[in-house]
């Protein structure tokens, strides 16, 4: 069932994940264990997705982070993607990891703004808000060692007490459209979350499917404003 609020909808069927499907990340691997199984898929929201729903497709237990498809893609000829992804634990996030597009076809990310715990992101403000952190990315990452990608380090110091991340895709290869065949975060669960608030959504769709407009937010009001 896919949910939706003022302007954006939710595209979870709950949280998804089974801790048992997490079985190939490194014991020793200094940028620390996978977050997907602190990613709380079932409120997990994206502005200008393809498909309603196709916000979840990156998510993937890391042992299948090279499977092409699903994906998320934008809409036909406007490449931007904003997504919102909110934990279900504090985590702490030393890296993050992002494969795709197609060879050739310049459909892959090669810019992002990552912003923390900011629930009021939309496309009339990503580009003057200060980001936590931007990152250029190869375009061909999936190409290079083993298939997996690349662990971009982030600044420890920004990335402390995270509850949320919205993810900015501003630019790819020079496709029509973008895509993301996989997202993940390596860090360390610091502790539960506390007051979390928990909001209602219609459950019957909107015409607003396509690029929200300024002032449109990834996130309902929830005083209903």
């Amino acid at each position: 069932m896919s949910c939706r609020g003022d302007h954006i909808d939710s595209c979870g069927h709950g949280h998804a994940h089974a801790h048992g499907e997490e079985c190939d990340h490194e014991a020793e691997d200094p940028d620390g264990q996978s977050m997907f199984a602190a990613i709380d898929t079932s409120k997990v929201r994206c502005l200008n997705e393809n498909e309603i729903g196709a916000c979840l497709h990156p998510f993937k237990p890391y042992n299948k982070r090279r499977e092409p498809e699903p994906r998320l893609d934008s809409h036909d000829d406007d490449p931007e993607l904003l997504l919102f992804v909110p934990f279900t634990r504090i985590v702490k996030l030393k890296s993050i990891n992002i494969i795709g597009g197609h060879a050739g076809e310049g459909t892959a990310p090669t810019k992002i703004k990552l912003f923390v715990n900011r629930d009021d992101i939309d496309f009339g403000n990503c580009n003057e808000l200060m980001a936590a952190q931007e990152l250029e990315l190869v375009a061909n990452a999936a190409a290079m060692g083993d298939g997996g990608g690349i662990d971009y380090p982030l600044k420890v110091s920004k990335f402390q007490n995270v509850s949320s991340l919205t993810v900015f895709f501003s630019e790819n290869g020079g496709g029509d459209v973008t895509s993301v065949s996989y997202l993940g975060f390596k860090g360390e669960i610091t502790s539960v979350r506390h007051g979390v608030v928990e909001c209602v959504y219609e459950s019957a769709p909107q015409a607003a499917d396509h690029k929200q407009d300024a002032g449109e937010h990834l996130m309902p009001d929830v005083a209903g404003n």
